[in-house]
C-alpha cells in the first residue's frame, strides 16, 4: 500500500541561474525577512501599514488592510516567504505596488511561487510590472485613455487543469492591458504551461516600453528559466505620455465578477525587478554542479522536502545515514506519527521520522530479529533503502534486473524497485546492493518516489461556475 496520496503533476527539473547585475543598476529586491511583513498584535491596523510602507527602502503604495490580515510570513524559498490567502467569498489576497526611484524603459522581474491548495475554477492575477498605481486605468476592465494613460502586465492564472496545464496544475500567461487591446479588459496570453501544487517555481519576465506613437513594445516570459513566451509589436504609451516601467505590482487577485468559492492559498518569495538585465533564478546549493543528480537535487528542494546539509549546500557525495534516508522517506510518504520504537534514537534529531516509519511498517531496526534499534548514524545501503521503498510503494515483484545481486537477500526488493523504474542501477546490470547510498543518489531515488506518489490523487470536482444570478457588489477593500 502506497502510503500518501498527493496530486498529479508534471515535473521538470529547474535549470537555475544566478546572474550578475552591472553595478549602477536599480533592484527593487524583496524577500520578505523584514518582521515588519506580518502584524503586530501590539498595533493598529493603520500602524502596522504604515510601518510596513516606512521600513522598506523602495516606495511601497496602496497597501490595505487585507494586504497584512491575509498575509503572513512561513517559510519560503529561501529564509521566510510571504503565506497569502485569498478566503472563501474574497477577491483580494494581496496587492501593493513597489516602485522604482524612477521610471525606466525596460525591466526584468523574477519571483518564486508556491502552491498549496490554490485551486481556482476561474482566472485571477498574480506579480507583474506595471505603471498603473497613480491611475484608474490599466485594472478592473478600464483601457488606458488619453485622460487616465497606464498599462499593466501582471501575470494570470485560470482554472486548475485547463489551457495546456496538466491535472492538478494551475495555467498562467500575461494579462496585459496595453493601446491595442481588444476590449476594455486586459489581453489574456497563457503560456500553455501550468504551476504545480507543492512546489517552487521561479517565474521571470521581461518588459521593453515602446517608443511613444510606435509598436516596438514588448513582452516575454520563462519558468524555471525555460523561455515559454514573448510578444513583440506592442504599444503601452502614446506621443507625449510619461509612462514607463514604475513598479512591481504584487498583485494576487482571483476574479472577476464573483468571488472564489473555494480557499486559496499560495506563497511568493524572493520577488525582484531590475532595470539592466535578468535577476536570474537561485541556485540553492552551490556544491552540486559536478553531480549527474543536480537536477534531482535542486528538484527536491523546490518541492521541500530537502533543505540541504547546511545553508546554500547539498552535500552530494557524502554517504545518507539512516535517520537522513527516514527523514526524506517521512516527508515524501507523509506517514503519521508512531509510539516510541527504538531504544537508541530517543532525543535524536530524526527520533519522529523514524518512530513514524516504524509505526507504518517502513523501518524494522537494525538488529533483528529483536528489532529494538535503529542505528541511526550509520550509512545506509542501497540494499536497505531498495527494501523500504517495496514496502512504501507496494510494489510487485519484477524479473532479474542485475548481476551483482543474485541470491542476495534484497534481491526480489531491489528487482521490484528496478521494474517501477525508481533505479536503474549503479552502473551496467549492477545494482552495488552493499555500497552506501549518497545523498545525491537518494535525491534522484525520492524525485522518482514523490513523482509516482502524486501520480495516484484523483481531485474532488470543482464548483460548478459561474453560479446564477448576478454577481455581488464588491466591497471596496477587495477591489484591485
Amino acid at each position: 500500500m502506497a502510503v500518501r496520496i498527493a496530486a498529479v503533476v508534471a515535473v521538470v527539473a529547474a535549470v537555475t541561474f544566478t546572474s550578475v547585475l552591472p553595478a549602477g543598476a536599480e533592484v527593487v529586491d524583496q524577500d520578505f525577512e523584514h518582521d515588519t511583513w506580518d502584524e503586530s498584535p501590539g498595533q493598529t491596523l493603520a500602524e502596522a501599514i504604515d510601518a510596513l510602507k516606512e521600513a522598506h527602502p523602495y516606495d511601497l503604495v496602496d497597501v490595505r488592510g487585507l494586504d497584512m490580515t491575509r498575509t503572513q510570513r512561513v517559510r519560503g524559498y529561501s529564509g521566510r516567504g510571504l503565506e497569502v490567502v485569498i478566503p472563501s467569498g474574497g477577491f483580494r489576497g494581496f496587492g501593493p505596488y513597489a516602485r522604482f526611484s524612477e521610471r525606466v524603459d525596460e525591466a526584468w522581474f523574477r519571483y518564486y511561487v508556491y502552491l498549496d491548495g490554490f485551486l481556482p475554477v476561474s482566472s485571477g492575477k498574480l506579480p507583474g510590472p506595471a505603471d498603473a498605481s497613480g491611475t484608474t486605468s490599466a485594472k478592473g476592465c478600464k483601457p488606458s485613455t488619453v485622460d487616465a494613460p497606464g498599462w499593466s502586465a501582471r501575470l494570470m492564472f485560470d482554472t486548475v487543469g485547463t489551457a495546456g496545464a496538466s491535472t492538478g496544475e494551475v495555467p498562467i500567461g500575461y494579462y496585459l492591458y496595453h493601446l491595442d487591446q481588444a476590449g476594455n479588459c486586459g489581453d489574456e496570453h497563457m503560456f500553455g504551461v501550468g504551476l504545480a501544487q507543492q512546489r517552487w517555481t521561479c517565474i521571470e519576465g521581461h518588459v521593453r516600453m515602446n517608443t511613444p506613437g510606435q509598436n516596438d513594445g514588448s513582452i516575454e516570459a520563462w519558468v524555471d528559466s525555460r523561455h515559454v513566451f514573448e510578444r513583440t509589436g506592442l504599444a503601452f504609451r502614446r506621443p507625449g505620455e510619461d509612462l514607463g516601467v514604475r513598479e512591481m505590482w504584487d498583485n494576487v487577485y482571483f476574479g472577476g465578477s464573483f468571488p472564489t468559492p473555494n480557499h486559496l492559498r499560495l506563497v511568493i518569495d524572493e520577488v525582484a525587478i531590475s532595470d539592466t538585465a535578468r535577476p536570474g533564478c537561485i541556485d540553492p546549493f552551490v556544491d552540486d554542479n559536478h553531480s549527474v543528480h543536480e537536477g534531482a537535487l535542486t528538484e527536491l528542494y523546490a518541492r521541500q522536502l530537502l533543505f540541504g546539509c547546511r545553508e546554500d549546500r547539498a552535500c552530494p557525495d557524502d554517504d545518507l545515514t539512516r535517520a537522513e534516508f527516514a527523514t526524506l522517506m517521512h516527508r515524501v510518504v507523509g506517514a503519521p506519527g508512531g509510539p516510541d520504537a527504538f531504544s537508541d534514537d530517543d532525543g535524536h534529531w530524526a527520533e519522529k521520522s523514524l518512530d513514524a516509519l516504524a509505526a507504518a511498517g517502513l523501518v524494522r531496526g537494525c538488529d533483528p530479529p529483536a528489532n529494538t534499534r535503529v542505528c541511526p548514524d550509520d550509512p545506509v545501503t542501497r540494499a536497505q533503502v531498495a527494501v523500504i521503498v517495496r514496502r512504501a510503494l507496494s510494489l510487485e515483484d519484477g524479473p532479474d534486473a542485475f548481476t551483482d545481486d543474485d541470491g542476495h537477500w534484497a534481491e526480489a526488493e531491489i528487482n521490484a524497485v528496478a521494474a517501477s523504474g525508481i533505479t536503474r542501477g549503479c552502473a551496467e546490470d549492477a545494482f552495488c546492493p552493499d555500497r552506501t547510498m549518497s545523498r545525491a543518489e537518494a535525491a534522484t531515488f525520492m524525485v522518482r518516489i514523490d513523482d509516482r506518489l502524486r501520480s495516484v490523487e484523483v481531485l474532488s470536482p470543482l464548483p460548478d461556475w459561474p453560479p446564477d444570478g448576478p454577481p455581488p457588489p464588491k466591497p471596496v477593500e477587495e477591489r484591485e
